[in-house]
């Protein structure tokens, strides 16, 4: 019976029209959701904690993470194209690391989440 009589509330259903035209714009829903599709694979993952430790060139990734070039390169690319990390020249070598610690801070955030006990 509460949530009907909430339903009918004046200041709820003010809330609810707010909402309904101040939600996320379908744009930046879609770069959300791109975001937490790139996050959804578990190398790309494994890659952004070795880059929150340490800027690494690819063949550094691969050693840490047991992963061929390939792999390594592939991923870095999916990476790079959400923005989540940056490769700077260095020699012959191209040396990556996170793009910001907005990142870590997402992540982080899961990882709490996941391991949260209730």
């Amino acid at each position: 019976m509460e949530a009907v009589e909430k339903m009918e509330d004046p200041k709820h259903l003010e809330v609810v029209s707010h909402l309904k035209d101040h939600l996320i714009v379908s744009s930046e829903l879609e770069n959300v959701v791109a975001l937490f599709k790139t996050l959804g694979d578990v190398t790309r993952v494994r890659i952004i904690f070795a880059l929150a430790e340490s800027t690494l060139s690819v063949t550094e990734i691969t050693q840490v993470l047991d992963l061929n070039q390939s792999t390594v390169s592939h991923q870095l690319s999916l990476l790079k194209q959400q923005n989540l990390v940056k490769g700077t020249r260095n020699g012959k070598n191209i040396h990556y690391e996170l793009s910001d610690r907005h990142i870590m801070t997402i992540v982080d955030q899961v990882k709490a989440h996941v391991t949260e006990r209730y």
